[in-house]
C-alpha cells in the first residue's frame, strides 16, 4: 500500500532531519540550541488572502463597467494592481523559501534549502549583517533582514528573513561569532598584529582606514548612525571613515575590540 502524501512530506522531514543532524555532527558543532522553520507556510496564507482581494476588486471592476460606471475603476484600479504585483511577489518567495530551516548550535549552524544542508562553525566564518528599514510617509512598513556567512568549504551563504525570526536569530549567530572569535583577535593585537574589518584596520595602538589612523588615546567614542560608523576623536566626529556598518565583517567582533582597547589604553 503506498503512502499518503502526508506520511511522504513526513517522511522527507525526518530524512532532511537526519541529514542536518549527521552534517552538525561531522563538523563537531556540539549541542542543539534553536530550530527556525521556513516561513513558506505564513507567505502561502498571505498570497491566499491577497488572491481573495484581487477576486473581490476584479469582481467589482467588472460590475462598474457591466452597470455603466466605467469612471470607478480609476478608484478600483490602484489597489487591484498592487494586489497583483503581490501576487507575483509572495509567490515567488514563498517559492524560494519552501523547506528551508536554519538551525544552531554550540559552536556552529547548518543551513538547508532546495535538499542542500550546508554548515558553519563560528571560529571560521565572517559575518556581514544589513538590516534595512523600509518607511512610508514617516511609518516602517517592513524591516529586512540579511547576514552573510562563510560555510565550511568557504562559500558564501547569504541568510535572509525567509526563516522565521530574524529578529532572534541574527543576534544570536552575531553573539555566538563575537564569542567564537574575540579570544583569538585579541591576542593577534597583543601579538603586534593588525586586523583588518573591511574598509577599517585596528593595531593594539590605533584604528585607521586606508593611510589615516587615530591612536586610542585619542578616540572617545564609537557609534552608528543611520547605519554608518562614526568615530569620536577628541570632541569631534572623526572624517576617518563613512563606512556603514553592512560593509564591516565581525562588526560585533569589531566593536568589542574598540571598545576594550579604548578603555585600556
Amino acid at each position: 500500500m503506498a503512502d499518503s502524501p502526508g506520511e511522504q512530506a513526513a517522511s522527507g522531514q525526518d530524512a532532511y532531519g537526519r541529514a542536518i543532524h549527521e552534517l552538525a555532527g561531522r563538523e563537531g558543532l556540539g549541542e542543539h540550541r534553536a530550530a527556525y522553520p521556513s516561513i513558506a507556510p505564513a507567505q502561502r496564507q498571505h498570497l491566499g488572502r491577497v488572491r481573495v482581494a484581487a477576486a473581490v476588486l476584479a469582481a467589482l471592476a467588472v460590475l462598474c463597467v457591466v452597470t455603466g460606471h466605467p469612471a470607478l475603476l480609476i478608484i478600483l484600479g490602484g489597489p487591484l494592481v498592487v494586489c497583483l504585483i503581490a501576487m507575483v511577489r509572495y509567490g515567488r518567495v514563498s517559492d524560494r523559501n519552501e523547506g528551508s530551516r536554519l538551525d544552531l548550535y554550540e559552536r556552529g549552524l547548518t543551513i538547508a534549502h532546495r535538499g542542500h544542508v550546508r554548515a558553519v562553525r563560528y571560529t571560521d566564518t565572517d559575518v556581514l549583517q544589513d538590516i534595512t528599514r523600509h518607511t512610508y510617509n514617516g511609518m516602517t512598513t517592513r524591516i529586512s533582514y540579511a547576514y552573510t556567512v562563510t560555510d565550511t568549504t568557504g562559500e558564501r551563504v547569504i541568510l535572509r528573513g525567509g526563516f522565521a525570526d530574524p529578529h532572534e536569530w541574527g543576534p544570536a549567530i552575531q553573539r555566538a561569532v563575537t564569542v567564537a572569535r574575540f579570544p583569538q583577535a585579541l591576542a593577534q593585537l597583543a601579538a603586534g598584529q593588525r586586523l583588518d574589518f573591511g574598509p577599517l584596520w585596528m593595531t593594539a595602538s590605533g584604528i585607521g582606514s586606508g593611510g589615516k589612523s587615530v591612536p586610542w588615546q585619542q578616540v572617545e567614542e564609537i557609534t552608528v548612525k543611520d547605519g554608518y560608523v562614526k568615530v569620536r576623536v577628541a570632541g569631534r566626529w572623526s572624517s576617518l571613515t563613512t563606512t556603514s556598518v553592512r560593509m564591516i565583517p565581525n562588526f560585533f567582533v569589531f566593536r568589542a575590540l574598540a571598545d576594550r582597547l579604548r578603555h585600556s589604553t
